[in-house]
């Protein structure tokens, strides 16, 4: 508290002005006489003073007014342009998405032929790191499947692109973890034939150690996503999760988009039990794509979509191994009859 003493300064003595002479024409003995000959017009002067402070404060409070109005930020389409805090999604992975940590992020551009995928992956935290990979930021442009991979474009301008972000996830950290491997990757990638729409899984790949260059996973998931484009800004559609770790019920968690139907109201994916790994058949996932239902209809060959959701199969038979070979020995399947099935 500031006890600094301020004195109070004495009052001037007031000054009497010397007295002026009266002129000969003007009585002493009547000083009222001059005060109501000047009264009018003083009166007269004070009102046009009131007058024009009115008017100035009403102007100066319309011209603030209308200051605020054009000043003020106008909502604009999600379309327009990309936001990581308003994805224009239905059920986005997380929304938003704020760690120390970094994120996985997934976009998308329309070149007007073509639909690309961009994953930016972006890493804050020291104690996160990429595969043998000292970057700090990853960036990956794809188009559609080729034998059931994304291809990556290399030496993409993505600057000639409007990208629009549509899915990020946040990287955790694990509970008493030294160090944070990410190893997120578009895993499929196809756009829905003759539409904007198109379906994508991503792997979310997490693991954490206590020493360096030693990990265990703690996320290890692929998320199949559909954005529809028929209507309006776009809507994604997050269709099913497929976790390998901790928890693994099913063991094929590994989808990869096959066929759409002559109609496109239907594709067919094909789910394996791990991935470059060989020996065996995948299992038969059936989409709708209106409804968002999914059928997995097991391991079959020779899949084939027909008219208004239904197919045609034939089963996928095991028998005994004449001799010992590496994988299952299976029944012909020219020996089979044809089956067919309704979504």
């Amino acid at each position: 508290m500031n006890n600094t003493y301020n004195p109070v300064q004495p009052t001037p003595p007031i000054q009497t002005p010397p007295s002026q002479p009266i002129p000969e024409n003007q009585s002493v003995n009547n000083p009222i006489t001059s005060h109501k000959t000047n009264l009018p017009i003083i009166i007269g002067a004070v009102l046009i003073i009131v007058f024009i402070g009115i008017g100035s404060y009403l102007l100066g409070t319309r011209k603030n007014q209308v200051t605020t109005q054009d000043n003020s930020i106008q909502p604009t389409s999600l379309i327009i342009g990309s936001s990581v805090n308003a994805l224009p999604t239905s059920n986005p992975s997380q929304s938003p998405v704020i760690s120390p940590f970094g994120s996985s992020r997934i976009s998308f551009a329309d070149s007007g032929s073509e639909i690309y995928l961009k994953h930016t992956i972006t890493l804050k935290d020291n104690k996160v790191e990429f595969p043998n990979d000292k970057a700090r930021t990853m960036t990956k442009v794809y188009s559609q499947d080729e034998y059931l991979e994304p291809k990556e474009l290399t030496n993409t301008d993505t600057a000639n692109y409007k990208w629009i972000d549509i899915v990020e996830e946040g990287i955790e950290d694990f509970a008493g973890s030294k160090s944070i491997l990410v190893s997120d990757r578009l895993f499929s990638f196809k756009k829905v034939p003759d539409s904007n729409s198109f379906i994508f899984v991503v792997e979310w790949s997490r693991s954490a150690g206590q020493n360096q260059g030693s990990w265990s996973p703690y996320q290890f998931e692929r998320v199949l996503f559909y954005y529809d484009r028929s209507q309006g800004e776009g809507k994604l559609n997050k269709i099913q999760s497929f976790s390998s770790y901790p928890n693994d019920t099913n063991a094929y968690t590994f989808p990869k988009i096959d066929t759409f139907s002559n109609d496109n109201g239907y594709v067919s994916l094909q789910l394996f039990e791990c991935w470059n790994c060989g020996g065996h058949m995948p299992e038969t996932l059936l989409l709708n794509i209106q409804t968002l239902k999914t059928k997995n209809i097991g391991k079959v060959t020779q899949f084939a979509w027909k008219q208004n959701g239904t197919y045609e199969y034939k089963d996928y038979v095991v028998i005994e191994c004449e001799e010992p070979q590496p994988g299952e020995c299976t029944q012909d399947p020219n020996t089979l009859p044809l089956k067919t099935g309704q979504f």
